[in-house]
Parts: structure tokens; C-alpha cells; sequence
């Protein structure tokens, strides 16, 4: 019996070191199985980790260096300087005492599915950690409670996801959120150029970019390495598995140059914007505000077309958002939230969803920012529970591949953009994507 075990159990651990071959522009289309056991891996669509919140009592969830508040943390695996995890859980019911949380670190391949690796494989603590960083909110209608963690530190580079559950109910989260760790072994040398394409010089980004690998061993550098490029943080619109243009083993280099507008985004706008950190006074853009209202009310000036408008140069958050309440100095503790209405005027629907999208929603596209047409009033309309702040957005539709996705926005070469490049490889013999690379830069920057 002993005998039989031995070779079942040398069986099984040759054919999981068969399979940590696969190269990493395969992963793409693989469920990785939990090796945990654990069922957190079933929480998105396909086996796929989001930025999502499962409670309509989590809100502001944020994941963000201390010293840079304006943009979701990617962390250097050698930094010092913790990260946090911050997140309100509001009083919308009748509870009282808010429940024990825990916390679950999820490593993932460049696809965001949870990859083979055991916990022991990438931490260096046992995978489960208490949030009892706690502080109540005052002189707020809409009580919370504001938690923080500082996300533990991993051994490996890669994508991770926290889920953040009450209690021991691990399949019942209360959200997931998505974060990246790199190892910077490669360099990137990136910028916006014009588009290749003459028609579309004037309403899209080209990104073209080098790849220098003399710190690291590809033995293969055509298929090795797996590219992902960002947009103001979004993740709905990435382009990724490029494909070098040209190799240069002799100087261990990658070209990624192209003609197709394989690398190209529609450029968009600036952002809109609203200031909410005043309730007692109309914020730019804001119409009116209800204060006897639980939860307070307010209303958004009116949204018109400006695709056809004439560019207009002014600095943006590219989607971000600042907490604040002006009339009192306790910080995000005195920020109350406010249901904010949003009108887009619109003689007529568009086919096609219409979202609003930027940070203060994980810039995601979901139910919760989805616009509904309003036949009477003639435009599309949408309510929001936002903690107090300032905040940018834009209306993106989402009408087919290939299609303009900013028909009330408009898209301008102009527009100041926040872009990101993230370089996976699966080196031989691990059985997980690594990210060893990160670049950030910001086309036309001011």
C-alpha cells in the first residue's frame, strides 16, 4: 500500500512540473485550478480576478502608495515604504457592531486567473491577515467605518488579487481587489508618437517602445516575454501579447514598432470633473445639493456633447479622485457620502451601453455606473453613492470593437493620458508569471 502511494504521489508532482512549462502567452486561455483547495478562485467570471465589491455597504476602496495618493499603487518588490488597503464599510442597515475581517492574498498569471503557486510560494507569513485598523467616522448622516492594511510583502513579482472576507466566510467576500507587484530586471524605453495611421493622426495614441533585457536570461525572446499596455489605469481597454517587431539578440533588445495601430488607443479627453467637498455651497459643475436628505442628494450640472467641440488644454486626474470635506478638519472621517445624479443630455439613445467611468467605480464597467435612457428628459441618467471629494469622469460606450468609444467626449492627439507597460515571463522551471518589468510615462505631459 505504501508502494502504491509513493508512486501516485511521484506521479502527480511530475506531471505539475510538466504542466509549469507552459509559456506565459499561454495563459491566456487557462483556468488554473486553486491549489489551496480554496473556492475564493470561482468569485469572478471564468476564473478571472476583478476590481469588484460584492456589498453595497463597501465603498471607496483604495490600494495606494502613502506619498501618492492620485493613482492605484504598483509596487516595487525592493520598496520599504508599506502599501495600503483602505475601504469604508457604511452603516446601511440596522447592524451595530461591525464584523471581524480578514484578508486573503491571491497570486495570479498575466491574465488575472489564479495561478498553481501555494501561498508558501509567495509569502513570507501565513495567508490570512486581520484588519484591525479601525476608526469610526463623526458628524457624517451616512455612518462608516474606515478599515486599513498594509498589503504584506511577497516574495515573487506578478499579479495579486486581495480578497477581503467577514469572518471565516472566505466564498462570501466582501470585495477583491487587483494589484502588481514588478521586479524591475528589464528595462523600457517608451513614448507617444502620431499615429501611423493618417486618419487617425488626430484621435489616437501610438505607443511604440523598447525592451532591454541585459539583466536577464530569455532563451527565447520572441515568445518569452508577455506585454501588457495601459490606459489611465483601466483595464477594459488594455492591448496586450504584442509581439517584438524586431529582435536584437546582440545587444539583448525588443522593438515594438508598428503600422497596423495594433498599439494604438483612442486618445479621448480631459476628464470631466465635479468638487463634492463642500455641502453647504455649490462645487464646480455641481447644480444643487439636498442636505435634508439621508443620505444627502445632489445634482450634477446638465452634460452636453463636446465631441465636435474644439480641444481645451487643462489639467485633469485622468480619472482619479480626491477625498475632502472642506468644512471640517477630520479628513476622511467627516466626509459624508451624497447620492450624485449625472444627466448626459442625448436627443436620442445611442446603440450601445453608455458608462461613467473613472476610479471613484475601479474604472470598471459594470450595472453600478451603466447609464439608463430617459425618454421624457431626453438624455441618459445615473445615481451614485460618492464619499465626499473631487472627481473626474467621462462618458465611454461601449458600441463594438473598433468603434469610437467617446462619441460625447471626442478624441484629440492632445489629451494628456497616463500610460503603463507591465512585461510578464514564465522563467523555466516556475510555474507562474512573474512581472519584471514596469514602466509609467504620460503622453503630452504638461
Amino acid at each position: 500500500m505504501n508502494q502504491l502511494l509513493y508512486k501516485v504521489t511521484f506521479f502527480l508532482v511530475s506531471i505539475s512540473y510538466l504542466l509549469a512549462c507552459v509559456p506565459v502567452a499561454g495563459t491566456s486561455t487557462t483556468n488554473s485550478s486553486s491549489p489551496t483547495g480554496s473556492s475564493t478562485s470561482t468569485l469572478a467570471d471564468d476564473g478571472v480576478y476583478e476590481d469588484r465589491t460584492f456589498s453595497d455597504e463597501i465603498q471607496t476602496v483604495r490600494l495606494i502608495q502613502p506619498d501618492e495618493q492620485q493613482y492605484e499603487a504598483v509596487i516595487n518588490i525592493n520598496q520599504n515604504t508599506p502599501t495600503l488597503l483602505s475601504f469604508d464599510w457604511l452603516e446601511l442597515g440596522e447592524r451595530e457592531v461591525y464584523g471581524e475581517l480578514n484578508a486573503k492574498i491571491i497570486h495570479c498569471n498575466s491574465d488575472w486567473r489564479q495561478s498553481k503557486l501555494y501561498s508558501m510560494d509567495y509569502l513570507y507569513e501565513y495567508n490570512e491577515f486581520r484588519i484591525i485598523d479601525e476608526e469610526l467616522s463623526f458628524n457624517t448622516k451616512v455612518p462608516f467605518a474606515r478599515y486599513t492594511l498594509a498589503i504584506p510583502r511577497v516574495k515573487l513579482p506578478g499579479n495579486y488579487a486581495i480578497v477581503v472576507y467577514e469572518r471565516n466566510a472566505e466564498d462570501q467576500p466582501l470585495f477583491t481587489k487587483r494589484f502588481m507587484v514588478y521586479d524591475p530586471r528589464v528595462n523600457i524605453q517608451a513614448n507617444v508618437k502620431l499615429s501611423s495611421g493618417v486618419q487617425a493622426r488626430d484621435t489616437r495614441h501610438q505607443i511604440d517602445f523598447l525592451i532591454n533585457y541585459q539583466n536577464f536570461n530569455l532563451p527565447n525572446p520572441y515568445n518569452d516575454i508577455y506585454v501588457v499596455i495601459r490606459q489611465n489605469q483601466q483595464w477594459f481597454n488594455t492591448i496586450s501579447g504584442l509581439k517584438p517587431s524586431f529582435v536584437r539578440e546582440d545587444i539583448k533588445q525588443l522593438e515594438y514598432t508598428f503600422f497596423d495601430l495594433e498599439n494604438n488607443f483612442w486618445a479621448g479627453n480631459e476628464y470631466r470633473y465635479f468638487d463634492l467637498r463642500t455641502s453647504k455651497a455649490l462645487g464646480q459643475n455641481v447644480a444643487e445639493v439636498l442636505q435634508d436628505q439621508q443620505p444627502m442628494e445632489a445634482f450634477l450640472l446638465p452634460d452636453r456633447n463636446r465631441a465636435n467641440e474644439a480641444y481645451s488644454q487643462y489639467n485633469d486626474l485622468n480619472g482619479s479622485y480626491i477625498i475632502g470635506n472642506l468644512e471640517n478638519r477630520g479628513g476622511e472621517l467627516t466626509a459624508d457620502y451624497i447620492n450624485t445624479h449625472f444627466f448626459l443630455d442625448a436627443d436620442e439613445p445611442l446603440n450601445g451601453d453608455v458608462y461613467v467611468i473613472g476610479a471613484f467605480n475601479h474604472r470598471v464597467l459594470n450595472e453600478r455606473v451603466r447609464m439608463t435612457y430617459d425618454e421624457l428628459q431626453q438624455g441618459y441618467t445615473l445615481d451614485v453613492l460618492l464619499k465626499q471629494g473631487f472627481y473626474n469622469y467621462l462618458y465611454y460606450v461601449d458600441h463594438g470593437e473598433g468603434q469610437d468609444p467617446y462619441p460625447f467626449d471626442g478624441n484629440h492627439y492632445e489629451t494628456e493620458n497616463l500610460y503603463e507597460i507591465f512585461i510578464y515571463t514564465r522563467p523555466l522551471g516556475q510555474r507562474a508569471d512573474l512581472l519584471i518589468g514596469y514602466s509609467r510615462f504620460v503622453s503630452n505631459l504638461r
